[in-house]
């Protein structure tokens, strides 16, 4: 989209929106019209695409499906499919994770244990307490 394509979109969407700020202003209630003629052009926009002018056609459905849920006022079905394949893409790389191979500790901790570990005079004296 070139730069004066898109100044020309964004004048287009201000004239709109100022020009329905004045209506409502006025009494006139433009809400319904807006409601089928907004998924209207996003359903043509995408059809566009799939029918090959200018884009992918795995957009232009997507684009068309989600024009479609939100005139039929589904829109929400979107989102929570969404969110659903997300949750079980989740929960599958958490089941499918392996944590790595632990390693052995190095040599200089094995010392170390043995030598907290080994047994002293004390502990001697203790076991020969409790057997008595």
């Amino acid at each position: 989209m070139s730069e004066r394509s898109g100044k020309f979109l964004l004048g287009l969407v201000l004239l709109l929106i100022g020009g329905l700020v004045l209506l409502d202003q006025l009494g006139i209630d433009f809400g319904d019209v807006l409601g089928w003629v907004i998924p209207g052009l996003i359903m043509i926009y995408g059809a566009r695409k799939v029918l090959g002018h200018g884009g992918s056609r795995f957009w232009g459905v997507l684009i068309f499906s989600f024009g479609l849920l939100m005139l039929i006022g589904k829109l929400h079905l979107l989102f929570h499919g969404i969110l659903a394949i997300g949750l079980i893409y989740l929960g599958y790389s958490l089941l499918r994770h392996k944590d790595p191979p632990k390693e052995a500790p190095a040599e200089w901790e094995r010392q170390w244990a043995q030598r907290v570990l080994k047994e002293d005079a004390l502990d001697h004296w203790e076991k020969g307490m409790t057997k008595k």
